[in-house]
């Protein structure tokens, strides 16, 4: 849910002062397709994204949860098309579009890498550039992988011989996004802190130790048992809470960690 994502967004910003100009987006497969949702849906949001073996905006868009025609490769829309696409992901925006940064495999059968060249046409259109790019570098960041630059917003990789998914680049995201000089923590002070009066008599000191160790608190265990409500966890890997569904409800396998009363 895209407008769920942007609305915990607006709350950050609004509740814990971040910085609304270093907001970005980054994911792999399905978090790839959000990526670009998100960078089309909600350009006045992020500043910049990064996708890795994803497909184009509005290219799954349908009625149903898989859309193979997308998915194989199978979509084909000229720049124009898919351009309008993301422009009517949020009509009448005119302000500073998030750059975006995309990844592919060459050996992907599950998005083929069609989805790669159908993003290039997508994206250098949004931004009103070449599709043919300024800068093109091989082995680039690791041997087989070739970096396409088309200006400072649109950047593709595609790695040759990988399938789905393509590994994420940490450093690269973190180069794109602008945070690879950053030091963790706050900022440092403008001027130096005031420093403390000597103390005009010694400090206490401190007690002996015990002679015998304090008592080790013992962690409280996990409640189990319990009738689970409808939508509650019910089972997977570790859990220890209630298997049981309330009346009208079954416990049904997500994945190997999870279970849910539907």
């Amino acid at each position: 849910d895209s407008q769920a994502i942007a609305s915990v967004v607006r709350y950050a910003i609004q509740t814990y002062g971040v910085d609304a100009t270093r907001v970005f987006a980054t994911g792999t497969s399905s978090g790839a397709m959000m990526t670009n949702v998100l960078m089309g849906a909600y350009p006045d949001l992020f500043a910049a994204g990064s996708a890795f073996s994803g497909v184009p905006y509005g290219c799954f868009a349908g009625p149903s949860l898989w859309n193979s025609q997308c998915a194989t490769g199978q979509l084909i829309k000229t720049p124009q098309q898919w351009g309008d696409l993301v422009r009517s992901g949020y009509p009448g925006f005119t302000g500073t579009r998030p750059k975006f940064q995309f990844w592919h495999g060459t050996a992907d059968t599950t998005l083929y890498p069609q989805n790669f060249w159908e993003d290039i046409k997508q994206w250098t259109n949004v931004f009103g550039v070449s599709q043919t790019p300024v800068t093109n570098v091989t082995n680039n960041p690791l041997n087989g992988y070739s970096r396409a630059s088309f200006g400072p917003n649109v950047q593709a990789i595609l790695a040759q011989g990988v399938g789905h998914t393509v590994p994420e680049q940490a450093n690269d995201v973190l180069a794109w996004f602008g945070l690879s000089n950053l030091v963790p923590g706050n900022s440092p002070p403008t001027s130096p802190p005031p420093t403390s009066p000597p103390p005009t008599s010694p400090p206490p000191t401190s007690p002996p130790p015990p002679t015998s160790p304090p008592p080790t608190s013992i962690p409280t265990p996990p409640p189990t048992g319990g009738t689970v409500p409808h939508w509650g966890q019910c089972g997977g890997t570790g859990w220890t809470g209630g298997t049981v569904c309330v009346q009208g409800f079954t416990c049904t396998v997500l994945n190997p960690w999870y279970s849910q009363c539907l």
